[in-house]
């Protein structure tokens, strides 16, 4: 039994280190921009969605559960809580929307991290990081627009 949890933990390793990785850069990317949602933030909520689909896969295939994919839809479902509680609205504002779609898109690649795969998280991520920087000019030059059509 030990044997097997040296293995085990032999091909959890990676996993978990690809899913900081990942959460790592979407963290330090919100962080430069002060969002509440930072590095520690960012790498726990994809190392948990990592280990939790781990957990999953291992128990169906140690304990014979016959849907490992059961955790996964509460993994998105939880996500979906936690990611509510960043949204905040004030008077007509709501803020911290984006915040949340961060917060469960890298839950979505904590769990494909958790599944195995190493290159489509790692490009997923740089993806995300790069869409956002760039529709985030995209929404300032409309602000910008709208702003010259009222004057």
């Amino acid at each position: 039994m030990f044997i097997n949890e040296i293995i085990a933990l032999l091909t959890i390793l990676p996993k978990v280190g690809v899913a900081t990785i990942c959460g790592c850069l979407v963290g330090w990317e919100r962080e430069k921009r002060n969002k509440v949602a930072g590095i520690r933030t960012n790498i726990l909520i994809c190392v948990g969605s990592c280990i939790f689909t781990i957990a999953s896969f291992l128990a169906a295939q140690y304990y014979s559960l016959s849907d490992p994919t059961r955790i996964l839809s509460t993994i998105v479902t939880g996500i979906g809580f936690l990611g509510a509680g960043a949204i905040i609205q004030n008077k007509d504002k709501i803020t911290g929307l984006t915040t949340a779609a961060f917060i469960w898109t890298i839950s979505a690649i904590g769990i494909l991290c958790g599944m195995g795969l190493t290159l489509t998280p790692i490009v997923l991520t740089i993806g995300l990081i790069s869409i956002s920087h760039y529709f985030e000019k995209v929404e300032r030059w409309i602000k910008r627009d709208g702003e010259d059509d009222r004057n």
